[in-house]
């Protein structure tokens, strides 16, 4: 009987600590430029905790992909000023990210699996503002369905466009 509640007690724990782990994860850190910022939001519980950080910043961005938005993860990411200096960088950002930076004009740069997209705002520190980047899907734009009169039609030879 010991056994048994010292082996429920243990497993008890683990799944204790595993849920509480995922908040206890997202925290504000500092990139080189001196930038607070928050990055998450793979999971249900990351999405969660990312909520309780919008309300401290100022700038909130999301990575998707394809038409149904998928969120994407991995992405290399820099702002520069209106004089083209940077002002913060991070590389592998999740899917969500949260950051504060004062008045201006800005550059976003980010790219992913090798493409890249770049952003131009002005941002009032004093508001939220909300960046959505998402990238194409290639699967996505490509999948046709043959209508009725498609499939009468010659086949084409299989090239891309760019």
């Amino acid at each position: 009987m010991l056994k048994q509640w010292t082996l429920t007690t243990t497993l008890m724990l683990a799944i204790f600590s595993s849920t509480t782990s995922v908040a206890d994860e997202i925290t504000i850190q500092r990139d080189a430029h001196g930038v607070d910022y928050v990055t998450g939001g793979i999971g249900s519980e990351e999405v969660e905790a990312m909520e309780s950080f919008k309300k401290q910043f100022n700038l909130y961005f999301l990575f998707s992909e394809g038409k149904v938005g998928r969120v994407i993860d991995d992405i290399n990411i820099s702002i520069s000023d209106s004089k083209n200096q940077p002002v913060f960088a991070l590389e592998h950002a999740a899917p969500r990210l949260l950051l504060n930076l004062p008045s201006g004009k800005y550059q976003v740069t980010a790219s992913y699996l090798g493409s890249e997209q770049r952003y131009r705002f002005a941002h009032d520190a004093k508001k939220h503002h909300r960046v959505i980047l998402n990238w194409r899907n290639k699967i996505d734009e490509d999948t046709v369905e043959p209508g009725v009169e498609d499939a009468a039609a010659p086949e084409a030879s299989a090239t891309e466009t760019p």
